[in-house]
């Protein structure tokens, strides 16, 4: 299984969010550090210890 996320530098702290879960960011004094903190949110997530918002698609006629 693979999760994604997007990342960013802000100062010396890297910060950011798992892709499907925008709503719950965070950060991190290194790219471990950052990484561990966004599997902590993966789990409380599907623990329910954290609510996760839905996400659909919205096709458009083209």
């Amino acid at each position: 299984m693979q999760l994604k996320y997007t990342y960013d530098m802000d100062g010396d702290y890297y910060v950011g969010y798992l892709d499907n879960y925008p709503e719950h960011p965070t950060q991190g004094e290194n790219l471990k550090d950052f990484e561990a903190n966004l599997l902590d949110i993966y789990q409380m997530i599907q623990e329910g210890e954290l609510n996760a918002q839905k996400h659909g698609v919205l096709e458009l006629a083209g």
